[in-house]
């Protein structure tokens, strides 16, 4: 039952230019039922305004302010660890991407799922703005992992796989929990990834090491980012590729549980160029993720990625 009743949650949350989204997600979090002890927030651009936000909930909030911007692995990492120093009664870790929208009920389901379960990490299936599927984790079984594929809609995949508790090879880090025990045991988030790829790989690693589950019976909005919260434009979309690129890379050929990545490469090189053109360059750096991350054994927040950051800091887009 890992010490789970009564549940004792801290929300970690890694945010970076992002106020409205944050605000929203803090007032979904302050309609929680049940468990949350409070929340932890790495700020990437401290300017004051998540401070102030943070003032203003109804549970303690922790803000760790960090200019340097060292990537939402190192955010997650340092949140969770202040988590733990701050709630030492917490049970468990509840990591959330700062655009998610949490509805009313959801903590009490994880929970009522992963002890059902008795899973050591739980998260839900993701959707968009239009209600379709936005991501699920990977099933562990390879027939489920078919059967989930035919699926459009959250309510699809409850249809076609059913309400119980399903084992995951990795999922998005957008939205899950995981418990005090499965953390000492197994660590935090790397830090060594800038940017895409960490919540993989530590998700693999949960899954490798604990029993890790997904459940259908719950579903979070992932939504766009608004207007208010610039993304950085084409170079800065360009740059977070590659680093996805070679954390791929790195997790097909090095990850310890990275189970069959090395079948989805092909389609994310193929998406990189579809999104950037089969230019010279796009050739040239497309290879440098390859052998960064798979020959190199490098993920991209290590020496090899920080040079390919630098070349493309001057390309003119």
């Amino acid at each position: 039952m890992h010490g789970l009743t009564p549940p004792a949650v801290v929300a970690v949350i890694v945010t970076h230019r992002r106020a409205l989204e944050l605000r929203r997600l803090l007032d979904g979090l302050g309609s929680s039922e049940v468990g949350l002890l409070g929340c932890v927030i790495s700020d990437h651009s401290p300017d004051g305004s998540v401070a102030e936000l943070a003032r203003s909930t109804p549970f303690k909030t922790v803000v760790l302010e960090d200019p340097s911007n060292p990537g939402p692995g190192a955010g997650w990492a340092n949140a969770a660890r202040a988590g733990l120093r701050h709630f030492p009664e917490a049970s468990a870790i509840w990591y959330l991407d700062d655009d998610v929208v949490i509805p009313s009920g959801l903590l009490g389901t994880l929970f009522e799922e992963m002890i059902k379960s008795g899973a050591d990490s739980i998260a839900p299936l993701l959707e968009d703005a239009a209600g379709k599927l936005w991501a699920f984790p990977e099933p562990a079984s390879p027939g489920l992992r078919a059967l989930i594929r035919q699926a459009t809609t959250p309510a699809d995949a409850r249809t076609l796989l059913g309400d119980q508790p399903i084992p995951f090879c990795w999922c998005t880090g957008a939205c899950y929990l995981v418990t005090k025990p499965v953390i000492a045991r197994l660590g935090f988030h790397r830090e060594d990834f800038w940017m895409l790829g960490e919540d993989l790989e530590y998700s693999m690693r949960l899954a490798g090491g604990s029993r890790a589950v997904f459940t259908g019976k719950v579903s979070v909005d992932h939504l766009p980012h608004s207007a208010a919260s610039p993304e950085g434009g084409r170079q800065s979309d360009y740059m977070k590729f590659c680093s996805l690129l070679q954390n791929l890379s790195y997790l097909a050929f090095h990850a310890q549980h990275s189970q069959h990545m090395k079948c989805y490469l092909p389609g994310n090189f193929r998406r990189f160029f579809r999104s950037h053109g089969p230019l010279s360059r796009t050739l040239r750096d497309a290879a440098a993720c390859f052998w960064g991350g798979a020959v190199r054994a490098q993920p991209a927040g290590m020496e090899f990625g920080r040079r390919l950051r630098a070349r493309i800091s001057s390309y003119g887009f």
